[in-house]
C-alpha cells in the first residue's frame, strides 16, 4: 500500500509544495496510519517524520474528540472533502488546538488515503473573559435595554465562544405548553419561521423535550435521533444536522425558556463547550427573570390585580386616546358608564373580604360578557367600574345598560353561598360632557350618585342640572382661588419609620383644604383642577414654606424632627424658577438643607435630560431626593443610575397583599434588591399591619410609613405623637 501510494505520479508532482507548505501538511493511509509529514507538521507537534510514520493519527486525538473525528474520517474515504476542529497532544503532551482541512487521494476512482492541512485554532477565550462580557450584558439590563437586544448580544456571546455553533433561544408562554422563539440572528431565516412557535412535548425535538422533562437533551445526529420525527426533514433541508438544547429555569427550578446550539455536521458538546453552555444559562436565566419581573411590575401599573381589568391609570390613558381619536360621526358618541355596586361594603362585612374579593372577580366577568369587543372596561378601586363605549349611539349605550342590569339580576354563586348585588350605573358622553378622562369620570360620577338617590339598580346619564348639588368643577377653580387668598389649606404629617432602630426618621406632608363650608375636601377633588389651572404653582409653593417653617419650629422647641418630605407636583416640577424658590425658602426658614426632602412621581422623569438637570440643580442645594409611588410609572432602571436620588418609595399598591401574595412580595423584594445594589434606601408607602412590616423588615426594607404607625396627624397631634415617643418605644397601631 505504502509504495503504491509513494510512486503514485500525482503524488510526486506535489510532493516538493507538500514538503516546502508552511501549515503543517499530512497524508495518512486507508487505516489512518502516517505515511507522510511535512517539516512545519514535525515542528508543530514535536515528533519528527521517523517518528510520526510508526504512529496512527488516533494515538493524538484528544479523547473528546474522538467520535467526531472519526465521522469526518469516515467521510472523506467516502470521497467528501472536511473542515473541522480538533485538539491533539503535542510530544510534550500539551495540547493543540487545531483546524484541519483533509481531502481524499485518488487513484482513479479508487480512495488510496487521505491529504491534509492542520493550522493551529485561536484558543477560546478563558473564563475570566467570559465572566467580564457577561457583566456587559448585566449592564445592558441595568441601563434598561430591550431584552431583544439583551438576548441577541447573549447569542453573539454564545456563538463567539463555541465554534461554528449557532444559537437560538426560545421563551416559554405563560399559559400555553408552546415555546416562542425570540432570538437565533444566525440561525437560517426558514428554519426560524418553522420554530417561531415551538410545542412543548415528549417528542418535540430537542428544544420543544428539553423544555418537556426539564433536562439537557443532546441531539448528535438530527437524521437518526427519533425525537426529530416531525421536523427532521425540515432541519436537514437547512444545513442543520445536529442540536444541543438546554433548559433555562427560575430560582424555582421551573422551565421558562431553552437556549438551543445547532451544528451543520453530526456533533456532541466537549467538556469546555459545555461549562460555556452552563454559564450561558445561568446568564440567561437572570436576564429573563428579570424581565418577567419587569413585564410584571408594568402589568400591575396597569392593570387590577384582583380581577385582571384595566386599571384607572390605564383607564383614563384610552379613554383620552380614544377622545383624540374621535370622529363626529352623524348620531355615534363616546359614552363612559362609572358604577359601583350597590351595599357591596354589606357583603364585606357579613361574608369577609375573601368571599368580597371572588365576588368582585366574578362581577368583572360578567361585566366583560356584556360589553363589546372593542369596549373597555376597567376597576377604578374597591366596588367601582367604569366602561368606555367607542363609536356608539345613545340607544345602544341604553341597551348595553339594560343588558348590565339584566345579567346582573341573575344570581352570583360564590362558594356555596347564593348572592344578588345590584349596579348603580352614571354615563357621562363625549363631547358633549367633557374634553378629557378626567371631567367624563367626574361627570358619570355625578350621574351615578344621582342613580343611588332615585333607588339603586338603574342607569342615569349626566345632565348640568345634577351638578345644583354637587361640587363641580367651576365651583372648585372659584372656590380654589379664594382659598389660596384665604389660606384655607392645611398641613397634616405623617411620620415616616426608620425599620431598623424603630424611630421616627421624618415626616412627609400632605395638604388638607378646609374649607368653611364644606369641610375637608379631598386633595383627589381639587389637585387635578390646581395643576391643570396652574394655581398647583401658588399652593405648591405655600406648602413648601410652612413644611419648612413648621420643621424649623419643631426643632427649636426640642422635637426630635429629623426631616421632613414634601411632594412636588408635575406642574411645579418643571416651572422655570423651582430651583431659586426653594433656595430662597431655605434661606428664609433658616433650616439645614439635608432635613428636607423633594418627593417627584416618575412620570415626572418622561423627559430624562431635563428632569437629570433639575435634579442636579435640586441636589446641589443640599436636598435630599425621592422617587414617589414607584413602580406605578415610567419604570426604567437606566435613569436610577442617573439620577442624583437617596430613595425609592414603594408604591402601596405593592405593600397592601406582600404578606398573602407572592408575586407582590416578589415585586417588592426585587425593587429593595435592585435598590440596594444601586446604593439607594427604600421607604415602603401604606404599610398597615405587622405582617406586612415583618416581610418588608425580612427584606432590609430601610424606611415605612402608614396606619400601622401612624395616620396623618395635624401639627399638635403629632407633637402630641412625638412627645410619647420620646417617652416610650415606638408602639404600633392596633
Amino acid at each position: 500500500m505504502k509504495t503504491t501510494f509513494e510512486t503514485n505520479s500525482l503524488f510526486k508532482i506535489y510532493k516538493s509544495l507538500f514538503d516546502g507548505h508552511h501549515d503543517a501538511c499530512f497524508a495518512l493511509d486507508l487505516e489512518g496510519n502516517f505515511i507522510q509529514i511535512n517539516d512545519a507538521a514535525a515542528r508543530l507537534t514535536g515528533y519528527s517524520q521517523e517518528e510520526a510514520l510508526q504512529m496512527s493519527f488516533v494515538s493524538l486525538i484528544h479523547d473528546h474528540d474522538l467520535e467526531n473525528t472519526f465521522k469526518s474520517y469516515n467521510q472523506i474515504l467516502k470521497g467528501n472533502r472536511e473542515n473541522f476542529n480538533v485538539t491533539i497532544q503535542d510530544k510534550q503532551g500539551n495540547p493543540l488546538h487545531l483546524s484541519l482541512t483533509a481531502y481524499p487521494i485518488y487513484n482513479g476512482n479508487r480512495v488510496y488515503g487521505i491529504v491534509g492541512i492542520a493550522k493551529p485554532r485561536q484558543r477560546k477565550p478563558d473564563l475570566e473573559n467570559l465572566l467580564v462580557e457577561q457583566n456587559q450584558i448585566l449592564e445592558m439590563v441595568a441601563k434598561g435595554r430591550p431584552i431583544s437586544d439583551i438576548l441577541d448580544n447573549i447569542v453573539f456571546l454564545v456563538e463567539k465562544y463555541i465554534d461554528g455553533g449557532l444559537v437560538s433561544i426560545l421563551l416559554k408562554d405563560e399559559h400555553q405548553p408552546i415555546l416562542h422563539l425570540r432570538s437565533a440572528p444566525n440561525v437560517p431565516q426558514g428554519y426560524k419561521d418553522i420554530i417561531n412557535v415551538m410545542p412543548i412535548g415528549p417528542a418535540v425535538g430537542s428544544s420543544g423535550t428539553a423544555a418537556y422533562y426539564n433536562r439537557n437533551i443532546i441531539t448528535a445526529d438530527i437524521a437518526t435521533d427519533l425525537l426529530w420525527r416531525d421536523y427532521r426533514d425540515d432541519a436537514l433541508k437547512h444545513g442543520l444536522k445536529s442540536c444541543w438544547s438546554t433548559p433555562v429555569c427560575n430560582n424555582q427550578h421551573e422551565v421558562i425558556g431553552v437556549l438551543a446550539i445547532y451544528y451543520q455536521k453530526a456533533f456532541t458538546p466537549s467538556e469546555a463547550e459545555e461549562q460555556i453552555i452552563s454559564k450561558a444559562i445561568h446568564l440567561t436565566s437572570l436576564v429573563i427573570q428579570h424581565y418577567l419581573i419587569q413585564e410584571k411590575i408594568n402589568y400591575l401599573a396597569y392593570h387590577d390585580d384582583l380581577t385582571g381589568l384595566p386599571n384607572k391609570k390605564m383607564f383614563d390613558e384610552k379613554v383620552n386616546i380614544a377622545i383624540n381619536l374621535f370622529k363626529n360621526s352623524e348620531g355615534k358618541l363616546l359614552g363612559l358608564m362609572y358604577f359601583d355596586l350597590d351595599r357591596f361594603k354589606l357583603i364585606n362585612e357579613l361574608l369577609g373580604y375573601k368571599i368580597g374579593d371572588l365576588l368582585l372577580k366574578a362581577v368583572a366577568k360578567r361585566i366583560t360578557s356584556c360589553i363589546r369587543k372593542n369596549d373597555i372596561p376597567s376597576r377604578q378601586g374597591s366596588d367601582e367600574f367604569t366602561i368606555l363605549l367607542d363609536h356608539v349611539s345613545k340607544s345602544e349605550i341604553n341597551q348595553i345598560s339594560q343588558r348590565i342590569l339584566d345579567e346582573f339580576a341573575k344570581p352570583f354563586s360564590i362558594e356555596g353561598n347564593e348572592m344578588f348585588i345590584t349596579p348603580s350605573i352614571g354615563i357621562s358622553l363625549f363631547p358633549s360632557d367633557g374634553k378629557n378622562a378626567d371631567e367624563l369620570i367626574r361627570k358619570a360620577d355625578v350621574a351615578m350618585y344621582h342613580a343611588k338617590q332615585e333607588g339603586r339598580n338603574t342607569f342615569k346619564f349626566y345632565s348640568e342640572s345634577l351638578d345644583d348639588k354637587n361640587f363641580n368643577r367651576l365651583e372648585i377653580e372659584t372656590e380654589l382661588r379664594k382659598a389660596i387668598e384665604k389660606n384655607e389649606f392645611i398641613l397634616h404629617y405623617q411620620p415616616i419609620v426608620d425599620l431598623s432602630k424603630n424611630e421616627i426618621k421624618g415626616v412627609e406632608a400632605l395638604i388638607r383644604w378646609d374649607h368653611p363650608h364644606r369641610g375637608k375636601v379631598p386633595p383627589d377633588r381639587f389637585i387635578p383642577i390646581a395643576e391643570e389651572t396652574g394655581m398647583i404653582i401658588p399652593i405648591g409653593e405655600m406648602v413648601l414654606k410652612e413644611a419648612c417653617n413648621q420643621l424649623k419650629r419643631w426643632q427649636e422647641s426640642g422635637l426630635p424632627m429629623p426631616s421632613i418630605s414634601v411632594n412636588i407636583s408635575l406642574r411645579q416640577f418643571y416651572q422655570t424658577d423651582l430651583v431659586p424658590m426653594i433656595q430662597q425658602i431655605i434661606k428664609e426658614t433658616r433650616i439645614d438643607p439635608k432635613c428636607l426632602t423633594i418627593e417627584i412621581t416618575e412620570s415626572m422623569t418622561m423627559d430624562v435630560e431635563k428632569a437629570t438637570s433639575i435634579l442636579h440643580d435640586l441636589k446641589n442645594l443640599g436636598l435630599t431626593i425621592s422617587i414617589d409611588d414607584f413602580g406605578t410609572g415610567y419604570s426604567s432602571l437606566s435613569y436610577l443610575k442617573k439620577f442624583p436620588i437617596d430613595y425609592l418609595k414603594i408604591d402601596r399598591s405593592f405593600i397592601r397583599d406582600i404578606a398573602t401574595n407572592k408575586d407582590d412580595e416578589n415585586i417588592a423584594t426585587t425593587i429593595l434588591l435592585m435598590a440596594h445594589n444601586l446604593g439607594l434606601s427604600v421607604i415602603a408607602e401604606g404599610v398597615e399591619t405587622s405582617e406586612q412590616l415583618g416581610v418588608l423588615k425580612q427584606h432590609s426594607c430601610n424606611e415605612a410609613q402608614g396606619y400601622l404607625f401612624s395616620k396623618p396627624l395635624s401639627d399638635q397631634e403629632l407633637q402630641q405623637f412625638l412627645n410619647n415617643v420620646s417617652s416610650s418605644h415606638l408602639k404600633l397601631r392596633k
